[in-house]
């Protein structure tokens, strides 16, 4: 992974907020031309400050490719983390929670719209392109522990890749409109569930454990 870092980081407000504006410039690019399409020019121009104010914190682009990865890791990692321990507490059905996880995406990709699909799938040639999907899949081993704990480490590994694989599939089926296109939504869930549940069946998430923790049966 690349260890490209902001050159300069932000210590005052006024130099905080100026580079907020650019990171949610250069997001709104990304998502809107495409990485290869977007310049720091036009950066710079959507976020209304010089040229020279973004390279006083950006060596260029990719490094405010690799910010924005750093940003979206933090966030969508906190909001579903956030979900699943609500979900947890409330010893929903696992179906609730797939809804639950695709409900994050589509909150999220609509801020900007179509940005942290881009994310996802990125192939800009930065060392970073898979900042966000790495986060999650490795969010979904420690999950998996819990889940099915009877799998191996090697076995939970390939299954969370494979979540990760079926999930962008909000992204790649269509457009970027991700978990807000109703039928790509509804298609990711059913292979979701469908890869999901065989291997859940005998642990935490699967049923009989759902109807002992309800009080049924």
């Amino acid at each position: 992974m690349s260890q490209a870092r902001q050159r300069r980081l932000p210590q005052q407000a006024r130099s905080r907020e100026l580079v907020e504006r650019i990171l949610t410039a250069a997001g709104e690019l990304f998502a809107d031309r495409g990485y290869p399409d977007t310049t720091t020019n036009l950066i710079a121009e959507r976020a209304g400050v010089s040229v020279g104010s973004l390279y006083q914190f950006f060596a260029g682009k990719e490094e405010i490719l690799a910010a924005l990865h750093d940003k979206w890791t933090a966030r969508l990692g906190a909001e579903l983390d956030e979900r699943l321990r609500m979900d947890a507490d409330t010893a929903l059905d696992f179906a609730d929670t797939v809804d639950h996880v695709l409900d994050v995406h589509a909150a999220l990709n609509r801020q900007p719209p179509g940005l942290l699909g881009f994310l996802l799938i990125s192939t800009a040639d930065n060392g970073r392109s898979e900042g966000v999907a790495e986060a999650i899949r490795r969010r979904l081993v420690d999950m998996l522990a819990l889940g099915a704990p009877v799998l191996s480490l090697q076995r939970r590994t390939v299954v969370a890749a494979m979540l990760v694989h079926i999930s962008l599939g909000l992204y790649t089926v269509g457009s970027t409109a991700g978990a807000t296109d109703p039928a790509v939504r509804a298609e990711v869930r059913e292979a979701l569930l469908g890869y999901l549940m065989p291997i859940l069946r005998d642990g935490p998430y699967g049923p009989a454990h759902r109807r002992e923790a309800s009080g049924e049966g």
